[in-house]
């Protein structure tokens, strides 16, 4: 259980933790702009696939 929401921020630290672990591919509903910045600073270690929001 998280002690924290799962927000834009939570989930750029997750990312950058997973960076290296996993293949390249990610897979995520969250579309703010931290978000997006975050991957377009990291666009060559991760890939993301925006979900629908109803996921």
């Amino acid at each position: 259980m998280l002690a924290e929401s799962f927000d834009a921020t939570v989930l750029c630290r997750f990312l950058a933790r997973s960076v290296g672990h996993f293949d390249r591919t990610v897979h995520s509903a969250h579309r703010s702009k931290t978000v997006r910045a975050w991957l377009a600073d990291h666009k060559n270690k991760i890939e993301l696939h925006l979900l629908p929001s109803s996921s």
